[in-house]
């Protein structure tokens, strides 16, 4: 898709750089997503998250089937999480992140998202979707700050998931 390829190599906020992930992450992005906190409220991320499911994250990261994902990184060039959007054939792009428990209440998963939302724009992506557990407020709450606006309650389908509450939200392009 050519929006996707529109989107920039490295984006930079206030506090953070998103660039794209790098085997020289692979022990942050282990030690941070190896935790059911994290885990528990994706869709597809598996747990226990070892070694070889970050090398096979790592080096997915060209394909044009997966999303395109961003490492969330701090002022030393630190892994903290990941920001991403999925791009399928018919579909509205679709926002995905999580952040390493040691950086959560700080305002980096709001600020990571805010900065590729505005590159989106840039690109000319004008609505981009996220779903949400009802069940986790703080990340309903870093969608809000980014614009992101409930359009659809239903429940999750996802296996992990099954019958949850799940939130729809949408955010638009100014």
């Amino acid at each position: 898709m050519a929006l996707k390829d529109d989107l920039p190599a490295t984006i930079g906020t206030e506090r953070l750089t998103l660039r794209t992930p790098a085997m020289t992450d692979l022990a942050d992005l282990v030690a941070l997503a190896n935790n059911w906190k994290v885990i528990e409220p994706t869709a597809v991320m598996p747990y226990p998250y070892g070694e070889a499911d970050g090398r096979a994250f790592l080096t997915a990261l060209g394909d044009p089937d997966k999303p395109h994902a961003y490492a969330i990184t701090n002022g030393e060039d630190r892994m903290m999480g990941v920001v991403s959007l999925k791009f399928e054939t018919g579909k509205l792009p679709e926002l995905g992140y999580w952040l390493g428990e040691p950086h959560w209440g700080r305002g980096y998963a709001p600020e990571a998202v805010r900065g590729l939302l505005q590159a989106a724009a840039a690109a000319g992506i004008a609505e981009i979707r996220a779903r949400v557990l009802e069940s986790n407020p703080a990340s309903i709450r870093v969608l809000e700050k980014a614009g992101f606006q409930v359009i659809e309650q239903t429940t999750s389908i996802v296996e992990r998931h099954r019958g949850k509450p799940l939130l729809i939200m949408a955010w638009r392009a100014p």
